[in-house]
């Protein structure tokens, strides 16, 4: 299985995944499905670190200084709009979701989010959209 999504919609939609109720089989195709998007979620982290790490300040090992409530400084405050830009372009990247599955597991997905009748709104209901439309465009390729 393979579907594309906006680094800026992993958490929400790994966060949607996680609180929707499902019966058994359908709770095994999410299952699968957010465990593949933890792995693109964590692949983000990585790249999101090394970007920080660019334009942090550093202490004497090299590593970025972090203030008590986890931001960092800028190494260089005129770098503020050059960060934000190559911050922007990161998150509006889109992430291979993607793994081995089971033969039947867009269907499975698509059917489970058809089928789902929780209430949605602000973020949740944007991370829903997006997942159905990276499944449904998912399902209509030849999954070579």
């Amino acid at each position: 299985m393979r579907i594309m999504l906006a680094n800026q919609y992993l958490q929400p939609v790994a966060d949607l995944l996680t609180g929707m109720p499902l019966r058994a089989a359908q709770s095994r195709a999410r299952s699968k499905l957010l465990t593949l998007v933890k792995q693109a979620l964590a692949r983000f982290g990585e790249d999101e670190y090394e970007l920080v790490a660019e334009y942090a300040a550093r202490d004497d090992q090299g590593n970025p200084v972090l203030d008590a409530d986890g931001t960092f400084r800028l190494a260089d405050p005129e770098q503020a709009g050059e960060f934000m830009t190559a911050r922007t372009r990161l998150l509006e990247s889109l992430a291979e979701v993607s793994g081995p599955t089971y033969d039947t597991h867009l269907a499975d997905l698509k059917a489970m989010l058809d089928g789902y009748d929780g209430e949605l709104f602000g973020q949740t209901a944007e991370a829903y959209d997006v997942l159905y439309d990276a499944i449904t465009t998912a399902g209509g390729k030849d999954e070579s």
